[in-house]
């Protein structure tokens, strides 16, 4: 089953950077869709919904960032 790794858009660096979140999914996601694109029509996983309460590091600054906007997320293979 493939693993995939939530990244979310910096607005700080313009670049979309790893969290900390990994998802196990049945299907191939295309890196180009968004969360809410992937999961239409469907409820979030928690780990997911629950993502406006996580900081990821943004390399660029060396400073922690949140994102709120679900639109800016995406799923990247690991």
């Amino acid at each position: 089953m493939p693993t995939y790794v939530v990244t979310a858009y910096c607005e700080k660096c313009a670049v979309n950077h790893p969290t900390a979140i990994e998802l196990a999914c049945s299907e191939q996601i295309s890196p180009e869709k968004n969360l809410p694109e992937v999961f239409e029509g469907r409820s979030l996983p928690p780990e997911i919904a629950m993502m406006s309460r996580n900081y990821f590091l943004c390399p660029q600054t060396g400073k922690m960032h949140k994102q709120d906007d679900n639109t800016k997320m995406f799923l990247a293979k690991t």
